[in-house]
């Protein structure tokens, strides 16, 4: 990068008087070195034989997802359920919630949508391929499968939870 920008240190702020606050670990993208203004760090103490390091970069962590040593664009991908403004660089379209879960919440609140509790017979050999983000055809009708209860290994008898009709695009995923 040909341009020198000030080094970008995050900060939260627990109150109207900017006290900062405690923040439990998170997950971010580690973006590479970014070229920045010169700072130092001191190891040990300079009265006992402390070395100072002079730092022309910084490691680069954050949010979105982005080329090593650039800043992010409106195609990055995105750690956030909705977007916050970024340090540098544009924001991106595309957050967790609607890369993942949109779908699945348009789903749940749709007026035709309909939760169906049921009494199933599903073979051992079935029931242990299975995932809860199977889709079930049932009645020419393609369901989300919530929940398996009740198991029994012996006669594979169960009641099963169906969350649809599932909206069209869903298939294509």
């Amino acid at each position: 990068m040909s341009q020198i920008i000030p080094i970008y240190i995050p900060t939260y702020i627990s109150d109207q008087n900017f006290n900062p606050s405690r923040v439990l670990p998170r997950l971010l993208f580690y973006n590479g070195l970014i070229d920045c203004e010169t700072y130092w760090i001191e190891s040990g103490s300079a009265a006992f034989g402390g070395v100072t390091y002079q730092q022309n970069a910084f490691p680069y962590f954050d949010n979105y997802n982005v080329v090593s040593g650039s800043f992010p664009t409106s195609d990055s991908k995105s750690l956030l359920f909705n977007n916050e403004n970024a340090a540098y660089g544009e924001i991106p379209t595309d957050t967790l919630y609607s890369t993942y879960w949109s779908t699945y919440v348009n789903l749940l609140y749709d007026p035709r949508t309909r939760l169906i509790n049921a009494s199933a017979i599903i073979p051992f050999a079935e029931y242990t391929k299975l995932n809860l983000n199977d889709i079930i055809e049932w009645r020419s009708n393609y369901y989300h499968l919530r929940a398996i209860n009740d198991y029994s290994v012996k006669t594979g008898e169960c009641s099963v939870q169906l969350l649809g009709p599932i909206l069209p695009d869903a298939l294509n995923r």
